[in-house]
Formats: structure tokens, C-alpha cells, sequence
């Protein structure tokens, strides 16, 4: 412990009563594998292989636990919407199975269902605590060529009162990154109010769950106690952060607004709920211009299309655009982590 302290006043300055570490003293990780300008290709074939990423240890000027996490994103892009690829604790290699890191590249891929080569960028970053400010390593450039296979992304299970407590046939909500983070939407339906459930990893109560441990906060350590809850019978929008152990809902009622519906951009076209199909659905003239989605007559929540491809992503500036003029059933399917819409003309 001595020597530890020792060390630790070598690379820390002092600042009136507290010891802070001296940023010249970090040295950042550096990546040594995959190799810089290699070229990778996944095929079912090698889908349960696995890749070796390496790299120097990061240097602190004393001994301390470290937490090295490695990302991808596209080449260009500064790691702005860097994905996961895995985390090593105190450990200067990882080994990732290459189905695992096929998912992630499709991520990145203009349409996962048909991939091309794509140039990416991979590092790894390394954290000590939330005082010291996360290291970042070079970037190692890599053409991957992944394969298509459908994703499967991270689900969590809502079991509750409004459907008798059954984690086996639960609706659930989905990670997108596959980073801990979840949405999704989930219909309940109870004559007891306030309706009441849970979080589960699995379909059943044997792994993982989710209780309350107060407003907004989220519990494993008593995760078969208290329930989360919501008020009263509804379409709910479900975030969870499973990391940061933190939740919240938002009831909705969905409508179809724009310049092609006839309110225009001022007045939404209500939507009806089809409990069998999970999806919202409506019948009504369109003219040729274009749509999108809004949740309770705002537009603090909407949906359009960057691409016009039958996806939908929140709070896009691309309108959804009707090919033509006609008679129309809209269909808005948020029952998936993917979340989609049809323009079917009647």
C-alpha cells in the first residue's frame, strides 16, 4: 500500500486537499491487431471462428484496474455512432467471435439484408473511473465483407399483470446496438389499475430481472420484489438503460400527418390500434407528396424514413414520400426492435 501511494504521488499533482492525476502521465492504449489496412471476409462458413484484437496496455504512471472497450464505426465517420465490439477487464487482447462481429458490420451497412464490403475503423478506449477521462488508441482501418444473416438483437421480457405473469409469452423490447440500451412498444390492457411488471433477460424468472428501486430506477438485487408500473391501460413506449439501471414509459396514441393527407402538416389523421396484429393501421385518401408519424398530436416524438425503404427512424428530417395519388391503407409496425411501415394501395 505504501509503495502504491508512493507511486501514485509521482504521476498526481496536488490540488488543495485532493489528489488529482497528472493527464502527461497517461499513456493511451495502442492497438496492434487486426493489422492496419487488412481485409477481413465473414461467410457462414467461419461464422463461429473468432479474431484476436490486441494492444499495449494504458499507462497511468500506477498500478490500477482497468476497462478497455473495443468499437467500430464507419472509416470517416470520428466514431461518432461507434458500435460495440466487446470490453476486457485489466487485459491487453480480446477474442470476439466473428458472428458477433458480423452483426455489429451490418449495423453499419446501408441494407444489412444485402451487405458490400465496407471500410471500417476499429480502437479501443480505456477507462478507470468517471474522474479521469477515458483514453482513446490509434485506429486500425479493416475492409470487412460481412454476410447476411437475420439480426437477433438483444431482447428484454415484460411479464406482468396485464397478461397473467407469463415471461414465456411476453411482448419484449429490443437493444438496436446491442449496448445495453433498450426501446420498444408494448400494449397493455388490464381492468386492475395501476398495471404492473417487470423486466426479464430470459423467458422466465430464473435469470436475470428487472424490479423497481424507485422513480425511474431499476433493481436486480430484489428483482422478484418490487414491480414497475404503469397508471392505466395503454400503448407504452418502454426505454431501459440496463447499464445505467434506469426506465421510463410514455403512453401514445399514434396519427398520420403531412402534405399529402388531407390536413396537411397542421392536423394528424388519427390511426387505430390492431391488438391482433400488433400494428397500427388506416384507410384514407393521399395525394402525391408525403407522410409522416407523430405521437399524440406533438412532434416531440415522429418517425420518418431516411431512405424511403420501409424502415422508420425517430425524428428523421426525411419525409415519407407517397408515390402517387390514390386510396391508401397505412400500416405503422412498432412491434419490432426494427421499426417499419407499409403504403399499401387499395
Amino acid at each position: 500500500m505504501a509503495l502504491a501511494l508512493l507511486l501514485g504521488f509521482y504521476s498526481c499533482e496536488k490540488s488543495g486537499t485532493e489528489v488529482v492525476l497528472d493527464p502527461a502521465a497517461i499513456t493511451a492504449p495502442k492497438m496492434t491487431s487486426p493489422a492496419d489496412g487488412s481485409t477481413m471476409v465473414f461467410t457462414n462458413e467461419n461464422k463461429d471462428s473468432t479474431i484476436l484484437f490486441a494492444w499495449s496496455s494504458a499507462q497511468y504512471g500506477f498500478n490500477t484496474a482497468v476497462d478497455y472497450y473495443v468499437q467500430v464505426d464507419r472509416k470517416g465517420n470520428n466514431f461518432q455512432n461507434a458500435l460495440p465490439v466487446g470490453h476486457a477487464k485489466s487485459k491487453d487482447t480480446l477474442k470476439i467471435n466473428i458472428n458477433d462481429l458480423n452483426n455489429q458490420i451490418l449495423l453499419l451497412e446501408d441494407d444489412p439484408e444485402i451487405p458490400n464490403p465496407l471500410d471500417v475503423s476499429f480502437r479501443v478506449i480505456a477507462i478507470i473511473n468517471s474522474q479521469v477521462d477515458t483514453a482513446f488508441s490509434n485506429t486500425m482501418n479493416v475492409n470487412v465483407t460481412p454476410f447476411y444473416i437475420p439480426i437477433v438483437y438483444p431482447q428484454l421480457y415484460v411479464p406482468g399483470s396485464y397478461q397473467n405473469w407469463s415471461p414465456a409469452t411476453a411482448d419484449s423490447i429490443g437493444s438496436l446496438n446491442s449496448d445495453g440500451s433498450y426501446e420498444g412498444y408494448i400494449y397493455m390492457n388490464s381492468a386492475t389499475t395501476p398495471i404492473q411488471f417487470k423486466f426479464t433477460s430470459a423467458r422466465d424468472w430464473n435469470h436475470t430481472n428487472y424490479g423497481s428501486a424507485g422513480p425511474g430506477k431499476l433493481t436486480t438485487e430484489n428483482g422478484l420484489s418490487n414491480n414497475l408500473e404503469v397508471p392505466e391501460s395503454g400503448y407504452y413506449k418502454l426505454n431501459v438503460d440496463t447499464q445505467a439501471l434506469t426506465w421510463s414509459y410514455l403512453k401514445t396514441t399514434w396519427g398520420l400527418i403531412g402534405d399529402a393527407t388531407p390536413g396537411g402538416w397542421d392536423t394528424d389523421t388519427p390511426m387505430t390500434y390492431d391488438v391482433a396484429n400488433h400494428v397500427w393501421t388506416v384507410t384514407l385518401d393521399l395525394t402525391a407528396n408525403s407522410i409522416k408519424f407523430r405521437a399524440n398530436g406533438s412532434w416531440a416524438l415522429n418517425y420518418g424514413s431516411d431512405k424511403n425503404d420501409g424502415k422508420l427512424q425517430e425524428g428523421s428530417n426525411t419525409n415519407i414520400a407517397v408515390p402517387k395519388a390514390g386510396n391508401y391503407t397505412v400500416v405503422l409496425d412498432l412491434s419490432h426492435t426494427v421499426y417499419k411501415y407499409k403504403l399499401i394501395k387499395n
